[in-house]
């Protein structure tokens, strides 16, 4: 296996990705790998491989992480980027909202410290959380409306998006 301790491409990332497929022990080996504060490169790459797992090795080897994953989102220690784990959160069934993912994903949405891709990816679960829920669509619309208009197109299609979602 190729390390994770140098820079990857992405090539490299979906060779990784594909040779993971249905290896519930590998998974978890680059799950382990992930929360390697210690060595950034090593996390970012893992967390990387991880987001571009099919959704059903998402659901069968990750979702026993689910809440350590929302820890990890949530956390402000977080040493890679954190659209990485938002978006393996986003291939996880959601029956009931997580309430503090759904917070910080409201409360954090529109927060400039965070990256367009953090922050779009936080709308579209921010979304798919609240869709069954009508008061929780009003709060998210008013997030969303209260966020700047001339913001990157990233951030303009997820509300559009979002919005689309939670009105159906």
């Amino acid at each position: 296996m190729t390390p994770l301790d140098i820079r990857l491409s992405k090539a490299q990332v979906m060779a990784i990705t594909g040779n993971l497929h249905y290896d519930e022990c590998g998974i978890e080996t680059m799950f382990t790998a992930m929360k390697q504060a210690d060595n950034p490169r090593v996390a970012y790459n893992a967390a990387w491989v991880l987001s571009h797992l099919s959704k059903e090795d998402k659901r069968i080897y990750l979702l026993p992480h689910y809440e350590e994953l929302v820890d990890m989102a949530t956390s402000a220690e977080l040493c890679f980027r954190r659209g990485l784990i938002l978006t393996i959160l986003t291939d996880m069934p959601m029956d009931e909202p997580d309430g503090k993912l759904l917070d910080f994903c409201l409360t954090h949405l529109a927060a400039p410290k965070e990256s367009d891709g953090s922050r779009s990816v936080m709308i579209k679960l921010a979304a798919r959380m609240c869709k069954p829920y009508p008061d929780l669509c009003k709060e998210l619309t008013l997030c969303l409306d209260m966020m700047p208009q001339d913001s990157s197109p990233s951030i303009a299609a997820a509300k559009r998006n979002a919005l689309k979602m939670i009105r159906k």
